[in-house]
């Protein structure tokens, strides 16, 4: 089978690479090797349920880039209206407001007055500093070069937790950069789409099903080189040939497909050094509402974040039942350990039964 473009992964990247260049005329074939789109952010239908594979925060909402393609694509991207909308820090066994503006960061009692005071003024660097400067070092390296003050350095662990990741001695100071003096711009720093990921992934399938096609359950074994270019690729035990590809799934897996030796030494050592991001989590059905909060509850002691994300959008569960996820982050090489995960799993449902007692009594179903 021939196309313009091959793409690989049916992810948030494939699909919208997809879906732009099928809305200006250009032959695409994705292949995703799962039997649903979505990748990270897949949906599932459960017993009434619309759950995602986690929690999805869209970035800058109508200012974002998830936003931004829908519109070049012709479509829109419709968001929960979250107006009141309070997040809270639970810490030492208690529930603390999230700071979400410049007077609630100077006023935190999540801080002492000094931490407050170090913490703000490397805020107040990270918003003037070029990102492009800093996308190769750590948060660590920034902090350390305006504060050695150890709340401030906890503290934005927290901060890296809710952007990328929490661990600030490997997190890049560039992405949080880049992030903060975005998220100044815009009217809203995180989203959430009605429906959750669904509508996205939906909408960019069905624009990319009018000018190409998606081959779900298909895993790529091989893209197929020859005299130095691309030919195609095989997957499933058929054959696809086109002179461009895209790949779009963790790069660290590229080289189990395509043989390092045909790109520059320098992008493979970028690609193979990249850290993931991993964790637990658990979703949960739950047969009657036991919270009304419409924004998030973050652990500072276990990383860990939770939300009823049918709160905010009544139509991800059935009416009188409630939809909850929690997630705990931990380091890549912690996970690997033998029990590692299976410790973090009982840590978390001891945390979510630290903060809501009666929580397990509701649960009609859960998936970790």
């Amino acid at each position: 089978m021939d196309a313009d473009v091959i793409i690989i992964g049916g992810g948030f990247g494939g699909l919208s690479t997809a879906a732009l260049l099928a809305s200006n005329g250009v032959g695409v074939l994705l292949l995703e090797r799962e039997e649903v789109l979505g990748g990270r952010a897949r949906s599932i239908e459960k017993e009434g349920f619309v759950v995602d594979n986690g929690l999805h925060s869209n970035r800058f909402a109508s200012a974002g880039p998830a936003a931004a393609v829908l519109r070049n694509v012709g479509q829109s991207l419709e968001f929960v209206k979250e107006e009141g909308s309070i997040s809270y820090i639970y810490h030492k066994g208690k529930l603390i407001k999230r700071p979400s503006s410049a007077q609630e960061f100077t006023t935190t009692e999540l801080l002492s007055q000094q931490g407050r005071e170090e913490m703000i003024k490397v805020l107040l660097q990270l918003l003037q500093e070029s990102p492009d400067e800093w996308y190769s070092r750590t948060l660590l390296d920034f902090i350390n070069k305006f504060t050695n003050n150890e709340e401030a350095r906890e503290f934005f662990r927290l901060i890296g937790f809710f952007i990328i990741a929490p661990q600030i001695e490997e997190t890049s100071a560039g992405e949080v950069m880049y992030f903060i003096q975005q998220a100044q711009k815009s009217p809203r720093a995180i989203a959430t789409p009605v429906g959750g990921a669904k509508q996205i992934i939906d909408k960019l399938a069905a624009v990319v099903e009018r000018n190409g096609g998606i081959r779900k359950a298909c895993q790529v074994d091989k893209i197929t080189v020859e005299n130095g270019r691309v030919v195609g690729v095989k997957a499933g035990g058929e054959t696809f040939t086109s002179d461009v590809v895209v790949y779009t799934p963790p790069i660290q897996q590229l080289f189990s497909v395509i043989a390092g030796r045909h790109f520059p030494s320098s992008f493979v050592d970028y690609a193979r050094n990249l850290i993931p991001t991993w964790g637990v989590g658990i979703d949960f059905g739950l047969r009657q509402s036991v919270s009304d909060l419409t924004g998030s509850i973050t652990s500072i002691d276990l990383l860990a974040m939770g939300s009823f994300p049918s709160n905010s959008g009544p139509s991800l569960a059935p009416e009188g039942k409630q939809l909850a996820t929690w997630f705990m982050i931990l380091p890549y090489q912690k996970l690997k350990e033998k029990g590692a995960a299976k410790d973090a799993f009982s840590q978390l449902r001891q945390l979510i039964a630290g903060v809501y007692p009666e929580f397990f009594n509701y649960v009609e179903w859960e998936r970790p």
